[in-house]
């Protein structure tokens, strides 16, 4: 019988669509020149019939009641901070994806949580951006120099999986997934598909051989990793590193984890022999000193489990322009427009012709209504230029009409604030009246509307 001859199609390499001729935009997502033909074979994308009379058998649907609990046990990082991000530490056969911006220490991230891991079990580093001489230098830098770190610039699916499948490591790190393909498909590596068909094996592999994998993955000039969002839903974990490559200080987020809380946060400094985690996160975010100028004022916010101490700086400074400046760092602009209004209105607050800066110290981006009386009343400290005591802390959201409104989690941010000496705090009434501890010294004063807050301070 004469063989059927290959069928040409145009695949999109940006969102993976598939067209019966070229064009020099995509229909779907809009992309130009990034329409490539490429031949249909017996590839797993070919869309084979399945054969009815031998369908597919499936798994027997058990009762909730005898799911049994998998017994698996975490694995410490050494590092206690990134524990607690991923959950309690690494869980066999999960899949960590790890973005951030180039330079900001990724790779020496990884790094160093192999030179832990090392001591317990082979770890297997695959680089497929940096060779094994240069992944040696930066070792010998940070002084790491074991047997049991495993290198390897691979950069096809199917041999890594070999590999692992031989050697058994304890854990796998994978330097970059933009950079590895598998050799089934023609698309070059860092397309839409290779992404998706590279970490769906990683994914299989992982939970097969109960071998946990990290990946470490570009991200776009939007902030977000390179690749579609099919990326981020494959993964178990996702871990955003943050951080300004001039300053030495960086920040581990968890903006995914199915084994843990999402939006905890890890702390490291930067230094020659590579990453230090920071315990104490309040001297890198609070200033401390008793007498503190004015528009500074004390907060705060939740970070996935935990409360975290953070200090709102605001600047009111007469405008040289014909409208008036309204400027954010680590907060959200358009909250800050808002509440300036809102202060304008009904405190009378002549802010109108006004340059209006606001900050949060430390190099923090938290977007959390929370955060408004902090806000209202470092702004009032500014334009009134009368300081705020480093003793007093200001909890609560504000709305369109002035009014000051309840806070969640309210006792985890209270025992922070306990914990570094806070006094005093100014929080809604609301939230006033359900605190029922009274084993602290304390003094809460709650308030119902801005107006409360002026006549405060």
């Amino acid at each position: 019988m004469k063989k059927k001859a290959p069928t040409k199609v145009f695949h999109c390499t940006n969102c993976g669509e598939k067209f019966p001729r070229w064009s020099g935009k995509c229909p779907a997502c809009e992309t130009w020149n990034s329409i490539e033909e490429w031949v249909e074979t017996g590839s797993k994308f070919t869309e084979a019939k399945r054969n009815i009379s031998d369908p597919p058998r499936y798994e027997k649907p058990i009762p909730l009641t005898e799911v049994e609990e998998d017994k698996f046990i975490r694995r410490s990082t050494g590092f206690q901070e990134l524990d607690l991000v991923l959950g309690g530490g690494i869980v066999p056969g999960s899949l960590v994806l790890i973005g951030g911006e180039p330079g900001v220490g990724k790779s020496t991230l990884i790094l160093e949580v192999a030179k832990n891991l090392s001591a317990s079990g082979k770890v297997l580093y695959v680089s497929g951006e940096e060779s094994s001489s240069q992944i040696g230098l930066r070792a010998k830098r940070m002084s790491i120099s074991t047997p049991d770190i495993l290198l390897s610039s691979e950069s096809y699916v199917e041999n890594i999986i070999q590999m692992m499948e031989h050697i058994q490591p304890s854990i796998v790190f994978i330097d970059s997934i933009q950079t590895v393909q598998k050799q089934s498909l023609i698309n070059q590596a860092g397309t839409v598909t290779q992404l998706r068909e590279s970490t769906q094996s990683f994914l299989e592999t992982a939970k097969g051989l109960s071998i946990p994998i990290f990946l470490i993955g570009h991200i776009t000039k939007e902030g977000s990793i390179a690749g579609p969002k099919v990326l981020e839903h494959l993964v178990d974990t996702v871990l955003y590193f943050e951080g300004d490559k001039l300053n030495y200080y960086r920040i581990l987020r968890a903006v995914k984890n199915r084994f843990g809380a999402v939006g905890d946060i890890a702390v490291f400094e930067m230094k020659n022999q590579g990453l230090e985690e920071v315990k104490d996160r309040n001297d890198l975010f609070i200033f401390k000193d008793q007498e503190r100028a004015e528009g500074s004022v004390l907060a705060a916010v939740l970070e996935g489990s935990r409360a975290l101490s953070v200090e709102v700086q605001a600047l009111v400074a007469k405008s040289s322009l014909a409208q008036a400046r309204r400027m954010s760092e680590g907060l959200d602009n358009k909250r800050l427009i808002l509440l300036c209004a809102v202060l304008e209105k009904y405190l009378g607050l002549p802010l109108s012709g006004s340059d209006v800066f606001a900050n949060l110290a430390g190099g923090l981006n938290i977007d959390e209504p929370a955060l408004d009386l902090a806000i209202c009343a470092a702004i009032l400290s500014s334009a009134s230029n009368q300081p705020v005591s480093s003793k007093t802390a200001f909890l609560g959201e504000v709305g369109l009409s002035g009014e000051v409104r309840n806070v969640g989690q309210l006792g985890l941010r209270i025992k922070e604030l306990e914990g570094i000496g806070i006094e005093r705090i100014i929080l809604p009434i609301s939230s006033q009246k359900e605190w029922k501890d009274t084993n602290t010294n304390l003094k809460l004063e709650g308030i119902t509307h801005l107006r409360d807050l002026n006549q405060l301070l």
